[in-house]
């Protein structure tokens, strides 16, 4: 995401303005170490405001505000959930001769046996048993219609059946239906554009629909022919264990409101909205996704997948094209096995709370941003991604405005229009107090003092100070000149009077901590790099426990509203933003273990703030297709890239390097030396925004495993049970207070000479 940079004095100012005389000492000294971090956007939150980057709301997640209004406890229950498949799901065999047998013929059919009759061009099944249709119906209807205690089967042996006006096969009532593709044949369902329903119904809805559980198997071929609204769609769980399925659809693929399982199968899905799709929100056990195996081929309008609570992928492979997300959940997403290919208009995967690797291969090869979850956790499997902006982005969950209608939008509506004291609504272009909004939007001018206004403007500066920037260049500073780097990548010389030394710590807090939660009077400060973001969140977190992930991202590689934790695997990737960064964070990045090459620009750059394993920020710079080598002392290589895009600086870790080592960054063979630390030191460039973990006294440096996140439980207390065991190295909590060690931390200006290093 894109940040501002302090070189150009601009955050600088504004700061003055708005945080007296404490705020004033502190960005003198951030306007030595280089970068911010941040955006003027991000005062906002000082007010109630919900904008996030540049001050808009919602962007990389959404507030903090929406977020909390919400009980994801309640959403989702994994452990209850039933990932498992009947017998019968997977029994495809039937018997020939004690089924009774459906022969359709143009516009009429013939039934020779029990529980089925044929009416003109409409057949109704109303008994258990199993039925063989054959044949085709050329403007007419095949309907279940028997007990709820009745389990049917339906053998597609060469059936063909259109409707012009209504479902080609809908299931009414039953316990459960399962459709049987026999071996060898070929079978089509289609309807029209239009339905002929009753007063007051908006269902059938699909070509293939099914008020009760529906089960698709066998060995055949179905094609389904989706002119009305859904291809299939069922009211209860849809599972699919074999068979090939060919679906077309106006607007979703395939629909199971409560479920959709699939264990094997190949499906190609072309729709104009989601691929697959489970919407129950209201029941935390329903409204799952969940793939063990099959081929899915698929190319939709909107998301591939959808799961209204959670999204599982156990295996299978693919390819999914989405004009939003790939893969999306409106909770949590997991994926243990299986191999997908995944291109998006949005996000590869979009998962609000949660996304959780624990194997398989996911490739995501063109999005806006690859992953988004409040927590991204990387234990085992491949992940590849490009991305326009953000490679990985840790951002506040929130919820939807689908689900959010879904939950009672009307009374959000009758509440939006009343007054603060919950009086009577207030009339278009009035705030309560009588002062409205030049548009109309009833947004008052005014603000308290040292707040936000809520229309997201500037507070207005001191007197002597305009603050416009027509022509973009840095206003006069009333306080003196931001100091320039000089040629020689020197500390330039501080401000006179200003002796290099933080602001005393107030009254009354403990060494190694900063009072209020971390920040203390610096509302908005964090760390040494400048202020949060109006999203940011000690929920969020990006951890990298092992496996294989690589980045290409127009934006920040990595980037989180929160954390960021490196245990183990490897991480590779390069950020091509000129105002982005390869590691980016809010509160803290650590690292205990893995091997890391990130490399990006240097203007934004930011290291990692603690570990147990050494790290290093290099200025080492190459063009797109440059070969980066990482090698120690002894010229051993530990790690290398093959950068897609330009970059300025690397920031490398590898378990084989100790505290003080020597190494080298190659870029095509020429190296740059750097000495490895496992702290933040002065004299580098990257704003070092998050602080130590915990309570150290002064100038203490943490001990034991740095990098050690929540467990998987997070804070919705639950995990999912065929991964728990995964979380072993990721338990624990994370340290709410950010230390003076880090937040003292300086960077250099960008465009130093290249051999610059910070560890």
């Amino acid at each position: 995401m894109m940040k501002t940079n302090m070189m150009n004095g601009t955050v600088e100012q504004r700061r003055r303005w708005a945080r007296g005389a404490l705020a004033s000492a502190l960005a003198a000294t951030l306007a030595l170490s280089g970068c911010a971090g941040g955006t003027y956007g991000d005062n906002a939150a000082e007010s109630g405001g919900a904008a996030g980057e540049g001050g808009v709301a919602g962007e990389g997640g959404g507030a903090a505000a929406s977020a909390e209004a919400v009980d994801w406890d309640a959403l989702i229950d994994i452990a209850g959930m039933d990932f498992a498949y009947s017998d019968r799901d997977k029994d495809a065999s039937y018997d020939t001769a004690s089924a009774t047998k459906i022969a359709l013929s143009g516009a009429g059919a013939t039934v020779e046996g029990d529980g089925a009759a044929a009416d003109g061009s409409t057949v109704t099944i109303t008994a258990a048993g199993t039925y063989v249709v054959s044949g085709e119906l050329t403007d007419g209807e095949l309907v279940v219609s028997a007990t709820d205690q009745d389990k049917v089967q339906v053998v597609l042996a060469g059936a063909t059946i259109r409707n012009a006006d209504g479902a080609a096969f809908e299931v009414q009532q039953a316990d459960k239906v399962f459709i049987t593709l026999a071996d060898g044949s070929q079978n089509t369902l289609a309807d029209g554009a239009a339905y002929t329903l009753a007063d007051g119904e908006d269902e059938p809805n699909a070509v293939l629909f099914s008020k009760d559980d529906l089960t698709i198997n066998g060995s055949g071929a179905l094609t389904v022919e989706g002119n009305y609204r859904h291809g299939v769609n069922s009211k209860d769980d849809l599972v699919i264990t074999g068979g090939t399925l060919t679906v077309t659809a106006k607007e979703d693929g395939l629909r199971g409101k409560d479920c959709v399982k699939i264990a094997d199968g190949s499906l190609t899905v072309t729709a104009g909205g989601d691929g697959v799709k489970s919407s129950n929100d209201e029941d935390p056990t329903r409204g799952f996704v969940s793939i063990d195996g099959g081929t899915f081929a698929m190319d939709v309008q909107d998301d591939g997948v959808q799961a209204a609570t959670y999204l599982r992928i156990a295996g299978g492979e693919g390819i999914v094209k989405a004009a939003d997300h790939a893969l999306r959940s409106e909770v949590e997403a997991a994926m243990t096995g299986g191999s997908f290919t995944v291109e998006a208009g949005g996000k590869g995967v979009n998962a609000e709370t949660r996304f959780t690797m624990d194997g398989g291969t996911l490739n995501v090869t063109g999005s806006e941003e690859g992953i988004e979850a409040e927590e991204v956790i990387v234990n085992d499997g491949e992940l590849n991604i490009v991305a326009s902006d953000d490679g990985i982005n840790a951002a506040v969950a929130e919820r939807s405005d689908e689900s959010a209608d879904a939950e009672g939008s009307s009374a959000a509506s009758n509440a939006a229009g009343m007054s603060a004291e919950g009086g009577e609504p207030q009339p278009q272009g009035e705030t309560p107090d009588g002062n409205g909004a030049p548009d109309g939007s009833g947004v008052s001018d005014g603000a308290p003092d040292g707040a936000m206004p809520q229309d997201g403007q500037a507070p207005e500066p001191p007197e002597g100070f305009d603050g416009q920037m027509p022509d973009g260049t840095m206003p006069d500073l009333p306080e003196g000149e931001v100091p320039t780097m000089p040629e020689d990548g020197q500390m330039p010389e501080p401000p006179e009077g200003f002796d290099g030394q933080m602001p005393e710590r107030p009254e009354g807090a403990e060494g190694g901590q900063m009072p209020q939660g971390g920040r203390g009077d610096m509302a908005d400060m964090g760390g040494a790099g400048g202020p949060l973001g109006a999203n940011a969140s000690e929920d969020c977190l990006i951890q990298v426990n092992g496996g294989a992930v690589t980045i290409q991202a127009g934006g920040d590689a990595v980037d989180s509203n929160g954390y960021i934790e490196v245990t183990g695997g490897t991480l590779l990737g390069v950020s091509s933003g000129n105002g982005d960064s390869a590691l980016d964070y809010e509160y803290g990045a650590t690292i205990t273990g893995g091997t890391v090459l990130l490399a990006g620009s240097a203007g934004m750059a930011e290291s990692f703030t603690e570990g147990t394993q050494p790290f290093a920020l290099v200025m080492a710079q190459g063009a797109a297709g440059a070969e980066v080598a990482v090698a120690d002392a002894a010229g051993t290589t530990l790690v290398d890239y093959t950068a897609s895009s330009a970059f300025q600086c690397v920031v490398v870790s590898a378990p084989q390097l100790a505290e003080g080592d020597a190494g080298t960054v190659s870029v095509n063979g020429t190296a740059t030396e750097f000495t490895a630390s496992t702290t933040s030191t002065a004299g580098g460039m990257g704003g070092q925004r998050g602080g130590m973990r915990g309570d150290f006294a002064d100038g203490e440096q943490p001990q034991g495993d740095g990098g050690q996140g929540r467990g998987f439980g997070g804070r919705r207390g639950g995990s999912n049970a065929e991964s728990a065991q995964q979380g072993e190295g990721a338990q624990g909590e994370r340290a709410q207070g950010q230390g003076e060690s880090a937040a003292a931390g300086s960077s250099a200006a960008a465009g130093g000479p290249q051999g610059e290093v910070v560890a």
